[in-house]
């Protein structure tokens, strides 16, 4: 028996053969003392590889990483959008769900940015995060710049249109932009611009990640 009491901490870990499994499990039903004793090893066991329950940041960013994530939807679109691949969308989108990744411009907007494909080597490339009611400043696009929903409804004032998640936004080179988040909810879009922005007729370019 003593042989048997040996294997109960193999045993609460899952790492006996069958045959030496089978003869603990004979063994506990003839001697209830040997089912307590296993017991309070498994117990032990448990406590030991307890799983950690990751952030909900930390999730979100898993999640996204292997495609569950709530901006899912628009990978493929983000992919050709900066000319990268559906993977390399996937991880640029996990970037929205790490509080990290975003620095503050103005009061109320949020900004990532990051490097695009090759073809998109000229290219100011990122996200933007505006909070209910605050407007990105009034730009003129010194080339195309085409901008994605994700989430939130965005006004532009110049046309009126209310856009929301999904729709892409084609303005072209030279033409002013005034957009404002409209709603009780931050909108997010990504955003890439050729040639870069001005802004009270100074050119913008972000420092890449």
């Amino acid at each position: 028996m003593s042989e048997v009491r040996e294997l109960l901490p193999l045993y609460a870990l899952g790492l006996l053969a069958p045959d030496e499994a089978a003869r603990v499990e004979r063994a506990m039903a003839s001697d209830p003392a040997l089912a307590a004793e296993l017991a309070s090893f498994e117990e032990a066991a448990s406590a030991m590889i307890a799983p950690v329950e990751p952030s909900p940041e930390v999730h979100a960013r898993l999640l996204a990483a292997i495609g569950g994530g709530r901006f899912e939807r628009f990978t493929a679109q983000l992919a050709r959008m900066f000319g990268v691949s559906l993977d390399h969308a996937r991880a640029l989108l996990g970037l929205i769900e790490r509080s990290a990744s975003w620095a503050q411009g103005a009061p109320g907007i949020g900004l990532v940015h990051f490097a695009g494909g090759p073809a998109c080597a000229a290219a100011d490339c990122g996200f933007v995060r505006l909070e209910p009611g605050i407007a990105f400043p009034l730009h003129t696009h010194a080339g195309e710049e085409v901008s994605l929903i994700l989430a939130g409804r965005l006004l532009d004032r110049g046309t009126g249109r209310v856009h929301v998640p999904g729709d892409e936004i084609v303005a072209a080179t030279g033409t002013p932009h005034d957009v404002v988040c409209d709603g009780d909810s931050p909108c997010i879009y990504a955003a890439r611009a050729e040639g870069g922005i001005e802004i009270g007729g100074v050119s913008v370019r972000p420092q890449k990640n």
